[in-house]
């Protein structure tokens, strides 16, 4: 009977320990704070029945961001996004944007995870319409939902460098939409 008691307490101890070990590996103490910046392509195009136009262009696009990853699995971000210019033969538009999104990873590998990411975009527009005399120019502003999609790599435990993909549909009178396919590099503190 002593001998049983024994053998069950070293394998409660062992198992106790290996959970212990297994948290200590997975659980943040506290969220890690990781900040990174972003180069990618984007296209935009939309197209006005009423008024007989489409458009269609691809450009570049700059992004930094901030976040804060509570565990594997979930973080959250704040980023700067800056569309150049896209043109068609007489109008020309360019977009700024401020987003705020939650990010739900899954590591594959120690090095690798995959990860969807949504939030929400605040957005401000400038376009202008060149006209035979002249030409028009008009602001406009939104908020506007997007969702997105990457895989990430740590170099290290404090550089990763990020492929992601994201999908903007931004609610104007000529609905927009933006696909963004970008490379980030990003250190977490």
């Amino acid at each position: 009977m002593i001998k049983t008691l024994s053998l069950s307490a070293i394998a409660l101890a062992t198992l106790g320990f290996n959970s212990a070990a297994h948290a200590d590996l997975s659980d943040f103490d506290s969220p890690r704070i990781y900040t990174g910046i972003g180069y990618g392509q984007y296209s935009f195009e939309f197209e006005d029945s009423d008024n007989d136009t489409d458009f269609d262009d691809d450009a570049q696009m700059l992004k930094g961001y901030v976040g804060a990853q509570f565990n594997e699995y979930l973080s959250l971000e704040l980023a700067y996004q800056n569309f150049d210019e896209v043109s068609d033969i007489d109008s020309k538009a360019e977009i700024d944007g401020v987003s705020l999104a939650a990010r739900l990873g899954y590591p594959i590998t120690e090095s690798f995870s995959v990860y969807a990411k949504g939030g929400w975009l605040e957005w401000d527009a400038d376009y202008t319409q060149d006209l035979p005399v002249g030409g028009v120019s008009a602001s406009t502003d939104g908020g506007d939902a997007f969702y997105g999609a990457g895989i990430e790599y740590a170099l290290t435990t404090n550089v990763q460098f990020r492929l992601e993909y994201e999908r903007y549909k931004l609610d104007d009178d000529i609905d927009p939409d933006m696909d963004v396919a970008s490379v980030s590099v990003q250190y977490m503190f």
